[in-house]
């Protein structure tokens, strides 16, 4: 009897199991996959191939910069650190304040209209570049005297008059190496006496030279651009030094190689000062994300993936988190796409 009572049990049990399974929910439609088993849909976001490149400066040694009048220093804006460009002034003598100026020849002699040469057209040359109508040449007019005027006007320094000549003389500004320079040290001070030449203060070591290598790996063509502080400035792949005024302007005061070159200068190591910078692609390109699986008949970067039932031929350009990146031949977009296209047409 026990025999059979136990054989009743297992027959009850077994019952009860399949009612589970036969009167199991249905799984809710809104949990249901929406797609196709063996295919998915495809993700399309933007894509910059962003890669770091390296940036060396190579440097030479500090310079002085000097007052080109004698007098007292009635106002005296200066602090290790600080930065000085060229079209402002951090200096007052005798009460008149002192426009800071860069040109590519240091002032060497008086210049009235009618004169011509290398030191009239790197004044031309920097009036333009502050933004005010000097002549692009090397003579000394009209229109230099003018904006040369609109730009001492800005910080309150003397001004061409007839009075002397409409004359610039040398000693006119504070002549700067560079268009903007990093302060190393202060010499001076509010009331001491100076003479022409004596010392005003120190800059940081003036640049040289830059120098940018690339990524060795193949890169996704199309113009690129160097992210420096968050400017773009145009930067091509076969770049090897940089000469642009404006790009060493925005590197050299850029954060990284602040912070590069105070590293350098805490260490005591050499005076080249290397950073690194993202170099992307000035337009991003759209992308679509799929697995390895998806892909058939490639050659190289070459493939052909099918959506929506049709063969489509891509290029595959990359690959992040598993998944390869791709762009669409034709340019249209993908939909739903065979994950295993075993026996795909040709789409080339």
């Amino acid at each position: 009897m026990s025999v059979v009572a136990l054989l009743v049990v297992i027959a009850l049990a077994a019952g009860v199991g399949c009612g589970f399974l036969l009167v199991r929910p249905a799984i809710p439609q809104s949990l249901r996959s929406s797609t196709a088993s063996g295919s998915i849909i495809a993700a399309k976001s933007r894509f910059d191939d962003a890669r770091d490149v390296t940036v060396t400066v190579h440097t030479g040694t500090g310079r002085t910069v000097a007052s080109p009048k004698s007098g007292t220093i009635t106002a005296y804006g200066c602090a290790p650190g600080q930065t000085i460009d060229s079209g402002t002034s951090f200096i007052a003598v005798d009460e008149v304040p002192l426009l800071s100026l860069h040109t590519a020849v240091p002032p060497f002699r008086d210049l009235q209209s009618g004169m011509r040469g290398r030191d009239v057209a790197a004044l031309n040359a920097e009036l333009r570049r502050l933004g005010y109508a000097a002549p692009d040449g090397d003579a000394m007019t009209w229109d230099t005297i003018l904006a040369y005027n609109a730009l001492a006007d800005t910080v309150g320094a003397a001004r061409l008059v007839k009075d002397n000549g409409w004359t610039l003389a040398k000693d006119a500004y504070v002549w700067l190496d560079g268009q903007s320079v990093t302060i190393r040290s202060c010499v001076a001070g509010i009331g001491a006496s100076i003479d022409v030449k004596s010392e005003l203060l120190t800059t940081d070591s003036q640049s040289q030279s830059v120098s940018v290598t690339m990524p060795q790996d193949e890169v996704v063509a199309g113009d690129r651009v160097l992210d420096v502080d968050g400017r773009m400035v145009d930067m091509p792949q076969q770049t090897t030094v940089i000469t642009d005024s404006s790009t060493l302007a925005a590197l050299l005061g850029s954060d990284a190689y602040r912070q590069a070159a105070g590293t350098a200068e805490s260490s005591g190591s050499a005076s080249d000062v290397t950073f690194t910078l993202q170099w992307l692609l000035k337009t991003p390109i759209d992308v679509w994300s799929l697995p390895p699986t998806a892909f058939y008949a490639q050659h190289d970067e070459q493939a052909c993936v099918v959506s929506d039932g049709k063969p489509v031929a891509v290029t595959v350009i990359g690959s992040r988190l598993g998944h390869s990146m791709a762009t669409v031949d034709s340019g249209a977009a993908l939909g739903k796409v065979r994950t295993n296209p075993q026996g795909g047409k040709p789409c080339r």
